[in-house]
């Protein structure tokens, strides 16, 4: 079979735009990389050269009929915009993290997407990794019995990180959204779908004063616009419930806690964050021990979820990190702040199917092992 690859233009060149830049030119045959662009002319010059694609305005962008997927790496604040144009112009968007900042503008880019008969996918994809699918067979192997109970806490310093990043500080940039959705990502995918979730919260320094002396914004107050302190419950559909605990205002000394429980069993995950992080299982009576990986893309693969969804245009099948779970983590997370507005329970309105897992045992070895991407198509 002769692989006909999708071809993709990279909207934004800013600090993420170099793992997907490399994977998407040297690790992925599904899609092929043309084009770039950047406010920042000399961001999107550089990147350009450095991998050998066009650079190009976005409005070029959107006139080439050539180009049939945008991979959006631009900031939160806007996503909508560049993901409406390009769902307009009757491209696939595979986007980074989070799919919007209001929950509207999320579910209009849903309808979009379904009235131009285009795909729409959204990160995080490193639900796709060794470590959350290797995690997905210990479960659909019922490793743990019947799984009845989750943990999730995460802890972070945006004092420092939201200095360097601003959007950080924003609506639709705080913790939950930008670092939480990965634990509810990866919850997403081998959970299913939540039904209500219940939430406190609260807004820690409010007024702060930007202390980085490397950054325009030095000197100057900076106001954190929504809660950087969440404690929530989850139902899930399945029965499952899930205690979780967000707070930005810590140390920077990161503790990643997530951990299934299960009536014959604890399945003990890493960092979501990352596609490598050791899987643990402990059985009664007996220490925890690290679970072998089952699947591959153990490195950072970011870009996978974009390759599997033109694997999925390309075989004509439902792509895994679908834009149904995007939208319904996305609305899980904004229902936690309702809640914690209203002080009242939120019943979630949307559902999805939950992804398959990827095919098992394709682990890079190099030329004496099987190709990842193989489990991809």
């Amino acid at each position: 079979m002769t692989i006909t690859p999708i071809q993709a233009a990279v909207i934004g060149c800013g600090s993420i735009s170099d793992i997907y830049l490399t994977n998407l030119t040297q690790k992925f045959k599904a899609v092929k990389v043309v084009a770039c662009n950047d406010h920042n002319q000399n961001k999107m010059t550089e990147k350009a050269e450095k991998y050998h694609i066009k650079p190009m305005s976005f409005d070029d962008i959107l006139a080439d009929s050539t180009i049939q997927m945008i991979i959006n790496l631009t900031n939160p604040k806007s996503h909508y915009e560049v993901i409406k144009a390009a769902l307009e112009h009757g491209k696939h968007v595979f986007s980074e993290k989070m799919i919007a900042v209001d929950l509207a503008d999320g579910q209009a880019l849903c309808n979009l997407a379904t009235e131009h008969h285009v795909r729409l996918g959204v990160a995080p994809d490193t639900f796709l990794g060794g470590s959350i699918q290797t995690a997905g067979y210990i479960l659909k192997n019922h490793l743990i019995g019947t799984p009845q109970s989750v943990v999730v806490s995460l802890e972070r310093n945006f004092n420092i990180f939201g200095d360097i990043f601003p959007h950080l500080n924003q609506k639709g940039g705080t913790m939950p959204f930008d670092t939480g959705c990965y634990y509810l990502q990866a919850l997403a995918s081998l959970l299913g779908p939540a039904t209500r979730v219940s939430a406190f919260g609260k807004r820690y320094r409010a007024d702060r004063v930007s202390p980085r002396v490397d950054k325009p914004w030095f000197g100057k107050t900076v106001q954190v616009e929504d809660d950087n302190i969440l404690t929530a419950i989850i139902e899930y559909a399945n029965g499952v419930l899930c205690t979780v605990h967000f707070n930005s205002e810590s140390i920077i000394n990161e503790r990643k806690h997530l951990e299934i429980y299960g009536s014959d069993g604890i399945l003990t995950l890493g960092d979501p964050n990352e596609f490598g992080s050791p899987v643990y299982l402990e059985k009664p009576m007996s220490e925890a021990t690290q679970f072998p990986f089952t699947h591959g893309f153990q490195q950072n693969s970011r870009g996978v979820g974009a390759a599997e969804m033109a694997w999925s245009i390309i075989k004509n099948r439902p792509q895994r990190a679908s834009m149904e779970m995007a939208y319904h983590v996305f609305e899980l997370i904004h229902g936690m702040y309702k809640s914690v507005q209203t002080g009242n329970t939120y019943a979630l309105k949307s559902t999805f199917n939950q992804p398959e897992l990827l095919p098992e045992g394709f682990i890079d070895n190099g030329f004496w092992g099987p190709t990842e991407e193989s489990a991809l198509v």
